[in-house]
């Protein structure tokens, strides 16, 4: 058997995820299944399995150094990261081997077709790398963006942004319906109809997100689709771009949550502040005061009436005006 095909056997289970938490293979069952959904959940299975997985195909071979040059990328396929994201895996991958091998298509022509890891392959062109460590494994051509797609989307990290432009996308491919999505991707039914609330946002908002797909997540995306059909899609463009803006700057708080209440012209909850543990003021073994503070207020409670408040409130006028004497000298 040569290597390449001795890889694509090890390797014939490797889930296709990117860069980051990887989402890892499961072992196919023993009854091939028939349906394309099937097909495709055995190759996702659930986290905890495919860790085991990779883990056992770590242990059972080792992974061919493909040449950078020979690698094919197809657009649309990358998953985006984070600047943080990338800075910390570009880090990671100047400093240290390769831990989880790309994964291609057999050699054509044209090259070895990338199905996964394209930040990987970006990262080491960046860092003048010649060859990668990479997986070689055979999938049917027309299951490869199916698998290509549904690897990112169960991604963590994926914007929802992104998985509603793929679902979306591969909703006019096959025609399928809601409920098909379901059943292919294994997305519960709210998931799905969280996603395509996006669908209902107004088209300027839709291209300020193409941009900042980190933004906005699905639930607040809920709440300025409200909004916007209320008849305010200039407000939720207004706070969509406030969002951009926020991002960009860590100085600026305006959370989700602040997006959707100036969309529907409301304020957001305010947290009531937590009250601090009373500051207790001794007279020997005795307590004197206490002074507690509240937001932006300080009360002082006597442990002896008779400690004449009206003229300890003098002293403290007195005292407060003496230190700010200090902060305008």
């Amino acid at each position: 058997m040569s290597m390449i095909k001795d890889q694509a056997a090890r390797a014939a289970s490797v889930n296709l995820d990117d860069d980051g938490p990887m989402v890892r293979g499961v072992q196919a069952p023993e009854r091939e299944p028939k349906t394309a959904p099937g097909q495709l959940m055995s190759l996702q299975g659930k986290y905890r399995e495919a860790l085991e997985k990779i883990e056992q195909l770590q242990k059972g071979g080792t992974a061919m150094d493909l040449d950078l040059s020979r690698i094919v990328k197809v657009p649309g396929r990358q998953r985006p990261l984070t600047p943080d994201e990338r800075a910390e895996l570009k880090a990671n991958l100047d400093k240290n081997p390769l831990a989880h091998p790309v994964t291609v298509l057999p050699e054509t022509e044209a090259g070895f077709e990338l199905l996964s890891g394209y930040n990987r392959v970006d990262i080491y062109e960046e860092l003048g790398r010649k060859t990668i460590k990479a997986f070689v494994i055979d999938v049917e051509p027309a299951k490869v963006k199916a698998l290509a797609f549904y690897a990112n989307l169960l991604s963590p990290s994926l914007p929802d942004f992104m998985k509603y432009q793929g679902l979306k996308e591969r909703q006019e491919e096959t025609g399928f319906t809601n409920e098909q999505l379901v059943e292919e991707s294994g997305m519960s039914k709210s998931t799905i109809s969280r996603l395509f609330q996006f669908d209902d946002l107004p088209p300027a908002v839709l291209q300020v997100l193409e941009k900042n797909p980190f933004v906005l997540g699905a639930t607040a995306a809920v709440g300025l689709a409200k909004a916007a059909a209320a008849g305010r899609s200039e407000l939720v463009l207004e706070a969509v771009n406030k969002l951009v803006e926020a991002a960009g700057n860590k100085e600026i708080k305006f959370t989700e949550e602040s997006a959707v209440a100036y969309a529907n012209g409301t304020k957001p909850a305010v947290a009531k502040p937590q009250a601090r543990p009373a500051l207790v003021v001794k007279q020997g073994k005795r307590n004197f005061a206490k002074l507690s503070v509240r937001g932006d207020q300080v009360t002082i409670k006597f442990a002896d009436p008779s400690a004449l408040p009206d003229d300890w409130a003098e002293r403290f006028k007195a005292f407060i005006e003496q230190e700010i004497g200090k902060d305008v000298a």
